[in-house]
């Protein structure tokens, strides 16, 4: 099923990481511009524009590592002073956790000098040198403006920067007018265009957005630890009630992003160590509009309307339609049950997970008064035991996964002070 478009990847990265840091990413997409229009410059080696789209989407992406070392922080400090904790933790998570695995190092290495960076022979070099100068140029555009002279970088040809990327970038600047277009906002219409380009198959779009769990966990290892519980448990749900492949597909996607508006949410509120105040709640609440501004139109209907009612409850009590259960089909309730479950067996800042007698209750209770789907609750409650066994294994998972990042983060920085 193609239940998202390649080119939507990108807008549903951007989107979300936009939520958790406007400047990081709007930096982000204004580099990926010069790299493009620089890329199209390049002689010998062409590349096809759908390769050009994927490294204009990597470029996109250069400083996430910034949300996991420096979140809100000044970005000037991190892009200058100590730049390689963000630049090694960026390429971890390409190298673990996306399909741009054999492009990871290109981030690793976008702040290091032109002499500095590893002679060995590597296919993307030139991608390195290139998004060097591109970052740069975006950088000290922003900090000079009018002063701004992208000529004032050549005197540091063949030290900082690599001459040839510098030529690609005045090459660029006379052919497309890059800067005049950054400026303007023009260059966001050429983006588009250029993403129309992008091509992943089934498996790459699914490891981008799990990767993009990831990116949100950065900011709250509580989100990240219930996308991946609720996952689990609507898998075990669908299993034991037999739904059919296609389902599985659309309700694996609906679970995965159904908190992805949780970004736009202070933790000051969403890891509130205290009952939360009616105006805290409401704004908890619009994690939902959040998460439909960021993929409506951008991913299938059905994905799409499956998360929009995690919240709603049978008897009309939920939000944000107040949708009764004649209105909702079986993925719905058997994702607001994953939902109430993850919600109940995680700890929380202000609390320790329920007790599995406890979680049983509630939900018994919730399917009496109408307000959880009946059929899903009695295989959640019949199954308790194998289904919390599956959820901690994908919780070691994670675990693992984020040992493995400090680890491989530990070697890296030492690999690259030496």
């Amino acid at each position: 099923m193609n239940l998202v478009h390649s080119k939507d990847i990108y807008y549903i990265f951007r989107d979300v990481m936009k939520c958790l840091d406007p400047k990081v990413m709007n930096h982000g997409a204004r580099t990926s511009y010069i790299l493009y229009r620089m890329l199209q410059c390049m002689e010998g080696k062409k590349f096809e524009m759908y390769e050009i789209a994927e490294f204009a989407f990597l470029a996109t992406l250069h400083d996430l590592g910034a949300y996991k070392t420096n979140p809100g922080a000044d970005q000037l400090a991190y892009e200058t002073k100590d730049y390689m904790p963000h630049s090694i933790y960026g390429y971890l998570f390409l190298l673990y956790l996306t399909p741009f695995k054999d492009r990871a190092k290109i981030v690793l290495y976008h702040h290091t000098d032109y002499v500095k960076v590893p002679k060995q022979a590597y296919e993307f070099n030139d991608i390195i040198h290139c998004l060097n100068v591109a970052e740069k140029m975006d950088m000290y555009s922003n900090i000079l403006g009018s002063k701004f002279d992208y000529m004032m970088f050549q005197k540091h040809a063949g030290t900082r920067y690599s001459d040839k990327a510098l030529g690609l970038l005045y090459q660029a600047e006379k052919k497309y007018n890059i800067f005049s277009k950054l400026s303007s906002g023009e260059y966001k219409n050429e983006l588009a265009e250029l993403y129309e380009y992008l091509i992943f198959t089934d498996e790459e779009k699914k490891e981008f957005l799990v990767g993009l769990m990831y990116i949100v966990g950065f900011r709250s290892e509580y989100t990240m630890l219930d996308s991946v519980t609720a996952i689990q448990i609507a898998e075990s749900l669908g299993d034991r009630l037999m739904i059919s492949e296609d389902e599985k597909e659309i309700l694996f996607y609906a679970t995965l992003l159904h908190d992805a508006g949780m970004c736009a949410i202070s933790k000051d509120i969403s890891e509130a160590p205290r009952k939360l105040t009616d105006e805290e709640m409401q704004t908890l609440r619009t994690h939902v509009e959040v998460v439909e501004s960021i993929l409506k139109g951008r991913i299938d209907e059905g994905v799409l309307d499956t998360i929009m009612a995690h919240h709603e409850r049978g008897d009309g009590s939920g939000y944000p339609k107040r949708l009764k259960s004649d209105q909702m089909n079986r993925l719905m309730r058997i994702l607001q049950v994953a939902d109430t479950m993850t919600g109940l067996t995680n700890p929380r800042s202000y609390r320790d997970p329920k007790p599995k007698e406890v979680v049983i209750n509630i939900l018994k209770e919730e399917a009496e008064k109408g307000k959880l789907g009946k059929e899903v609750v009695r295989a959640a409650t019949t199954y308790y035991d194998e289904i919390m066994a599956g959820v901690k294994q994908k919780s070691d998972e994670m675990l693992s996964m984020y040992r493995k990042l400090q680890d491989s983060y530990e070697a890296t920085y030492k690999q690259t002070n030496q």
